[in-house]
């Protein structure tokens, strides 16, 4: 999955940095990714002395993110970054998937993440005076009221539903994704990971389910969240009720009906693989 990156490490902790031209950079826009590519097409994560303009300026605007193996990486914030021609482009942020090294999709999805936070807390949610960088950890103080923001992370459940041998698979209404998926969605105020996840079964495709067994984690900074998933027993008639604004389809496959999933990337395609082998 996205995070499974060893022997390298993610050190997300707050540090105060001072950044430098090496060390690496993540800009983003219209939910796009700026990177490099070569003269051979391929794509590679901008270090700061990269970016459009002068290096001076962003030593002062730079955030700092995280460290990848000890390496210092920075945010530069849209609104921060400078005009000029460079080799950089915008890209998707799912092109990151076939970017080396093997940390960068993680490491750039949780830029991403952090991109969003800090975009959306520039001001203050209580009184709505600028905010402020906190000095000592991750988060934005308004200097009026003092009131504190921490990083949001949203709690997604997915559910891999199992009759026997076979799995329900669905496909996502108006998505770009059209792949194999699991049913999946953010948990509400006053749910449990197991409530959520039985309403979210019966609303997308109106089945109930039992015996609900924990499978992993995975952060998710696509969606600001991290997602757990489960494997459940169907519970009850095996009929399909789809819910047509949510999903296009929603199919009973047997394990031998399961093509192989070959995304390392997403744990619902390590569900997936995990009940077609038999391991689930």
């Amino acid at each position: 999955m996205i995070q499974d990156i060893a022997p390298h490490k993610l050190d997300n902790s707050y540090a105060r940095q001072q950044a430098e031209k090496e060390h690496m950079a993540f800009t983003f826009k219209d939910g796009k990714i700026l990177l490099h590519k070569d003269k051979e097409g391929n794509l590679t994560l901008p270090v700061l002395g990269q970016l459009p303009g002068s290096f001076e300026t962003y030593e002062e605007k730079a955030l700092y993110a995280f460290s990848v193996d000890q390496e210092p990486m920075f945010l530069i914030l849209p609104h921060d970054l400078e005009e000029g021609q460079t080799d950089l482009e915008y890209h998707d942020l799912r092109d990151l998937y076939g970017v080396s090294p093997v940390w960068a999709a993680l490491a750039g999805v949780t830029a991403s993440h952090l991109n969003h936070w800090y975009l959306e807390h520039l001001f203050c949610g209580c009184c709505g005076s600028p905010a402020k960088l906190g000095k000592w950890e991750r988060a934005m103080v308004c200097p009026q009221c003092k009131n504190i923001q921490y990083p949001r992370i949203s709690p997604v459940i997915m559910a891999a539903v199992t009759d026997g041998d076979r799995l329900l698979v669905t496909r996502y209404a108006g998505r770009p994704y059209k792949g194999l998926a699991l049913i999946a969605g953010f948990v509400e105020i006053g749910e449990s990971l197991e409530g959520a996840l039985r309403r979210e079964v019966m609303e997308e495709v109106g089945l109930e389910v039992e015996n609900l067994q924990y499978f992993g984690s995975q952060p998710w900074g696509f969606s600001d969240s991290v997602i757990s998933g489960f494997f459940a027993d169907l519970s009850g008639s095996s009929q399909v009720r789809l819910d047509r604004e949510e999903l296009s389809e929603a199919v009973w496959l047997h394990r031998d009906e399961i093509p192989k999933q070959n995304n390392g990337i997403s744990i619902t395609a390590a569900m997936i693989e995990a009940f077609r082998t038999g391991k689930f």
